[in-house]
């Protein structure tokens, strides 16, 4: 059965809590007879994350409908890996909006969607990538991504003409050409942890506060 993606509003992405991180998926082997632990890395990482939304009356609504389409553990969640220490390039950035400047009905504009461009090629498996194009610098602990698959930068180094080279983890997933978009804010593919994921209650106030359970889908 093909998997329907949902992709979930920048709108909604109202977190009070963040905790993005890479699995790095190791088992423990035991301890040896000298004392020493082994850990055995056999599985592919992946990013986890279990971050807390801010729901008002509308969002509770929006988010119903996303939770309603992935039905349950079955859809994929495509969405914006917000981390406000990482990257907080479009907290002043205004709702884009149509040529004249103006907004949908509800008041809301276009996403936000800030990019850098790869300045070189980069194989499937590099830690190392060369970018240009931003006058966003990115900086350690970052999250980036190409092609829906999210990374963190390590270390940042300026090179004439706007270029920097980034070391990254986890390694890159897939292939990187020069020219192409990466995206300053990751965005990735998540599927929910457990079966009523970011069910939202609520009370007079009419505000919830979800927690959700998030782990990149690796199977595509």
């Amino acid at each position: 059965m093909k998997r329907p993606i949902v992709t979930v509003p920048h709108d909604l992405l109202r977190f009070v809590e963040v905790d993005w991180d890479i699995d790095w998926r190791g088992q423990s082997n035991g301890d040896t007879t000298g004392g020493n632990s082994a850990v055995v890395f056999n599985k592919f990482p992946r990013w986890i994350g279990s971050p807390s939304l801010f729901l008002d009356a509308d969002a509770m609504a929006m988010w119903r409908t996303v939770r309603a389409q992935a039905q349950g553990r079955l859809g994929i969640y495509k969405l914006t890996m917000i981390d406000p220490v990482g990257f907080d390039g479009d907290r002043s950035q205004q709702p884009l909006g149509f040529a004249g400047g103006g907004l949908f009905a509800s008041g809301t504009g276009f996403a936000h969607d800030p990019l850098c461009f790869a300045d070189s090629d980069a194989p499937a498996g590099a830690t190392r990538i060369v970018i240009s194009g931003t006058e966003h610098r990115p900086r350690p602990g970052q999250i980036m991504s190409h092609q829906m698959w999210p990374f963190v930068v390590t270390s940042v180094e300026e090179r004439a003409g706007g270029v920097c080279a980034l070391e990254i983890q986890m390694p890159l997933r897939v292939a990187i050409a020069r020219g192409d978009p990466i995206r300053l804010q990751g965005q990735g593919l998540f599927e929910a942890v457990e079966e009523g994921m970011g069910r939202s209650s609520y009370g007079l106030a009419m505000v919830s506060r979800p927690r959700l359970s998030f782990r990149e889908v690796l199977n595509r």
